[in-house]
């Protein structure tokens, strides 16, 4: 995970940048209830912090990019996504270690059922991607 902000953002002068400097900050989050979100409030708790309270909740990787460019506010994203949008010019990773890790994931299937052919292609689609990323 990569907290991420818009280029020219006050924190890049930070000379050592902590996550007690972000915990004021306003910041874009997952929805409540979801992993992410349980894990980014975890992450504050655990460092002794409360989880910020200047929050706007979306998923929507679109809405999370143009709020970014276009305010002081932060966002949390999946490594692979942040570096993204990094190369291209839209955000800049903040310099600093996010204890904020996601676990494996599967899926799970029924053995007395079959999938439903779109199901299947999701499924298939799913392992590929995983086999290409891990090069597994």
């Amino acid at each position: 995970m990569c907290a991420v902000a818009r280029l020219g953002h006050p924190l890049f002068e930070a000379k050592k940048l902590t996550l007690a400097h972000l915990e004021k900050a306003a910041w874009i989050v997952p929805p409540v209830g979801s992993v992410l979100r349980h894990r980014f409030d975890l992450m504050f708790q655990r460092a002794s912090l409360r989880p910020p309270s200047n929050v706007v909740e979306t998923s929507a990787i679109m809405l999370i990019t143009r709020l970014i460019e276009q305010s002081d506010m932060l966002a949390i994203l999946a490594a692979e996504v942040a570096h993204y949008y990094a190369a291209a010019g839209v955000i800049a990773t903040l310099p600093l270690d996010i204890p904020c890790t996601m676990d494996d994931f599967g899926i799970i299937t029924r053995n007395d059922h079959f999938l439903t052919p779109a199901a299947q292609l999701l499924a298939d689609a799913l392992r590929d991607t995983a086999l290409q990323s891990h090069r597994l």
